[in-house]
């Protein structure tokens, strides 16, 4: 304002004082005239507008009001700027060129303490005259003057003479063209034209930059040392290191300003950039001593005023001064750090609902060192309460411990500590991410509510068996199904085992281990159905939820976490098919034994696996025993898949088969068919078939003289053998007792010769005899015993029971080396057995070796 009303005067070729009263503008009793380039009243604006022809809002806009409150703080009565707030200061810098090329008419912005350089000119702008040393336009403004505006209008002591100094030709320091001071004087022009534009609302506004600039140059001002500024020129990096102020006012010297701001910018600029958190580390720790004696709190205090970024940066370059917990609280160890508040209690009990009692698997997984914890429970109970932690008002654990529902104490100092000492910093930035997850996404499950489950009813004995029938898993005795049921309750909700319900509670190392082996037991498809079952089970609940969840692993893309990826192929052959130990695969790969377990219940194996050490739960290369619980519950599935009502019609009823006939036919139990024909009124709608008729003599010329066994006579007439047994009863045919123990007849007796019949004392020892005979023509009994289908002990007793009968020594018991050899009466034995083969009593009757199924009487 000064400067163009000076400039009007001199075209109107009028004294200063007279265009003044032109315009309204008069000045005081004493000549001198208010400062009217910092503000205009407003009826003031409108006269000189009325005047001049000039727009009041052109006249306000050649005021520093624009930047009230943006660059600078004005008195609201007294036309001074506030020294206290954004660096304010008196009088004005100037571009000697400048003046020159604009008929000495000076810039408004060159008052603002934020212009120290021309841009334009790449020179550091003077702030006093060359001649007489006193600032430019500073002080009162005479009304009486009448020189040009680029001279000096200083009045020199004891003379009362004016300077006159011409500024236009006064000397200034140069800046390189690739000087980081004119790149930063152009950044803050960048601001002030935002201000002048009137966009100086959006954020972050011009006001906090301008702050944080100050808050940055005067503390970098206030403890620099040599070598802070290499990158600016020589003469500002001296000035700056001559500078003995302490910052809180702006320095009157451009070439300070541009050193402090140029580096406050160079800070505000890079961000969180490594080298620019190093440098403010820097700065801390020459504040060290100071910051040791102030809590966390003090230091809030004194960053609170400043933009958010600055906040950030701070906390950031405090986190290496920090206690894990405070780094926690304060979200230090991100890259948006922010200082806890009151009002964040709320906020950390709507995330206790949102946290399970221990860590998700996959997290843990993530954060787990490969070398592993003493105890992983511990472990992954103290990084569950860890994520209550940021933002958190207080230090104080047991009211984070409480929101859980744990019911023992845990040393999550002990836990974060043992972390960061091992360098794994990026576990703590890992729960601050899922922290602010938490807190700003919708989580699908409510794990309050799921930690308040009991698990009544869950995964009953007969449900089990159903699962295992429809995987092929065997179902095990009762440890397995509770370490079973165990595994599906902490995987529905997330709880601790050791505090969980009595029935499920966990409370030797012996369950422990039975519960932590499981993951390495489940197929895909056990898995699957466990989990559809769980689903069903929440469901009957009124729990409408999935039946896991995690926070996503993109949260730690970018994060350097302890934890390392496990090769899927490679633990599914180390410890399915080669049948190591997890724990002895864990060590061979590299990795925590946590991580290859969530390994397999991410990726399970497809099919069952054998395992030479008989963990497995299922080998495909051992029959299922016929009357388990397992071979049961499939035999009962596959009759709910075979037995279907038109089957058993048309098998039952049309083609009136019996259930043995059924049974045979479709390998399941006569008992289960018979249930199942029941059960469907089957057996009542069949007419009962005609009474077979037998003839009573053809029956005792079968089973009587010819010896044949029921089994025989029972297929031929296709009856059963239980059903032939009752008409040989009703006939009077007294039933031969079971077993193959029947004495020969005389008359089979006279048919053989004299000297093997006291051997046949039963029908059995034909076969007797026919294996000595056959033994003779090995080398020795044990080669006879294998190639016979029997054992030496056998055929030793059986040989010593002939010798007994017949009473003489059927062969040479050789010696080592020797073969056998029958003695001459053992010789006559086998001679008469050949000559009479045809001729064995009972014909083929009479067993010659082990009697096959068919051939035994009932």
């Amino acid at each position: 304002m000064d400067s163009w009303l000076e400039t009007l005067a001199h075209r109107s070729m009028v004294s200063f004082r007279e265009i003044l009263i032109a315009l309204g503008l008069p000045g005081r009793r004493d000549g001198s005239l208010p400062d009217l380039t910092r503000y205009l009243e407003p009826e003031q604006a409108e006269q000189a507008a009325a005047v001049s022809g000039v727009p009041a809002d052109r006249l306000h806009a050649m005021t520093l009001r624009q930047y009230d409150g943006h660059a600078l703080v004005l008195h609201p009565h007294r036309r001074t700027v506030n020294r206290m707030q954004l660096w304010g200061r008196n009088g004005s810098r100037y571009c000697p060129q400048c003046l020159h090329e604009h008929d000495g008419r000076w810039q408004l912005c060159w008052r603002l303490p934020w212009s120290f350089a021309c841009t334009r000119h790449r020179i550091l702008l003077p702030h006093a005259c060359p001649s007489c040393n006193q600032r430019t336009c500073h002080g009162r403004v005479s009304i009486f003057r009448d020189l040009p505006p680029h001279q000096c209008p200083t009045t020199l002591k004891p003379s009362g003479a004016l300077c006159q100094t011409d500024l236009a030709l006064a000397p200034a320091a140069a800046l390189r063209e690739d000087s980081p001071v004119l790149a930063s004087q152009r950044w803050i022009n960048d601001l002030l034209d935002r201000v002048e534009q009137g966009q100086a609302q959006s954020l972050p506004t011009p006001q906090m930059i301008f702050n944080d600039l100050r808050a940055l140059a005067s503390w970098v001002l206030r403890i620099a040392e040599p070598g802070d500024f290499p990158t600016l020129d020589p003469h500002v990096e001296q000035a700056c290191q001559d500078y003995a102020g302490d910052g809180q006012f702006s320095p009157t010297s451009a070439a300070v300003t541009a050193g402090g701001l140029t580096r406050a910018v160079h800070i505000l600029q890079q961000g969180s950039d490594k080298t620019n958190i190093a440098t403010l580390r820097t700065l801390l720790e020459r504040d060290g001593e100071r910051l040791d004696l102030m809590p966390l709190g003090d230091v809030n205090k004194r960053w609170r005023a400043h933009s958010t970024a600055l906040q950030q940066l701070i906390w950031q370059a405090m986190d290496t001064r920090m206690a894990n917990v405070d780094r926690l609280r304060f979200r230090s160890c991100t890259t948006r750090p922010r200082p806890p508040h009151k009002m964040n209690e709320t906020l950390t009990t709507a995330r206790a609902d949102r946290v399970p009692q221990l860590l998700w698997r996959g997290w843990t997984a993530r954060v787990l060192p490969a070398a592993g914890v003493r105890n992983i429970g511990n472990f992954r109970a103290a990084l569950a309460v860890a994520l209550l932690l940021p933002g958190a008002s207080k230090r104080h654990f047991d009211p984070l411990i409480s929101m859980l529902g744990h019911q023992a104490q845990l040393d999550v100092h002990y836990t974060l500590a043992e972390l960061a000492q091992q360098g794994h910093d990026g576990v703590l930035t890992g729960l601050c991410e899922i922290a602010d997850y938490l807190d700003t996404q919708p989580v699908p499950i409510d794990y309050e509510r799921r930690r308040g489950l009991t698990g009544d009813g869950l995964l009953p004995a007969d449900d089990w068996v159903s699962i295992c029938t429809q995987t092929g898993v065997h179902p095990g005795q009762e440890a397995r199904l509770l370490s079973v049921r165990r595994y599906l309750y902490q995987r529905i909700t997330g709880n601790d085992l050791r505090q969980a319900p009595e029935s499920l509670r966990i409370t030797t190392a012996e369950e422990a281990g039975g519960v932590a082996v499981v993951p390495f037991r489940i197929t895909a498809a056990l898995l699957g159905a466990l989990d559809e079952y769980g689903e069903n089970y929440l469901r009957g609940l009124g729990i409408d939820e999935p039946l896991t969840w995690e926070p996503p692993a993109d949260l730690a893309a970018g994060l350097c976490l302890p934890g390392r990826p496990v090769d899927v192929r490679r633990a599914h052959r180390l410890i399915c098919a080669e049948g190591q130990a997890p724990a002895v695969a864990a060590k061979e790969m590299g990795v925590a034994l946590e991580s290859i377990r969530h390994c397999f219940e991410q990726h399970p194996p497809s099919s069952p696996w054998p395992s030479k050490s008989g963990g497995s739960w299922v080998d495909p290369s051992r029959p299922i025993a016929r009357r388990s619980r397992l071979a049961a519950a499939q035999a009962r599935q596959q009759a709910h898949t075979m037995l279907t009502d038109e089957f058993l019609r048309r098998e039952y009823l049309d083609a009136r088969k019996t259930v043995r006939e059924i049974a045979s036919e479709t390998h399941l139990p006569k008992r289960l068919i018979s249930e199942v024909l029941n059960q469907s009124g089957l057996i009542a709608s069949r007419e009962p078939s005609r009474k077979p008729i037998v003839d009573e003599q053809w029956l005792r010329e079968q089973y009587i003289r010819q010896a044949r066994t029921l089994a025989s006579i029972a297929t031929e007439l296709d009856m059963s053998p239980t059903t032939l047994t009752r008409h040989l009863r009703a006939v009077g045919i007294e039933i031969r007792p079971r077993g193959g123990r029947r004495s020969v007849s005389r008359t089979e007796l006279e048919s053989v010769p004299p000297l093997i019949r006291p051997a046949l004392t039963d029908r059995r020892c034909w076969g007797r005899l026919q294996r000595f005979r056959e033994a003779m023509e090995h080398r020795t009994l044990a080669e006879a015993s294998r190639q016979l289908g029997t054992t030496r002990s056998v055929l030793y007793a059986q040989f010593a029971a002939l010798e007994g009968d017949l009473g003489v020594q059927l062969y040479i018991r050789p010696r080592r080396g020797e073969s056998l050899r029958p003695t001459k009466a053992g010789q006559a034995v086998m001679d008469a057995l050949t000559d009479n083969e045809g001729a064995r009593p009972g014909g083929n009757t009479i067993e010659t070796g082990i009697p096959p199924a068919s051939r035994q009487n009932p």
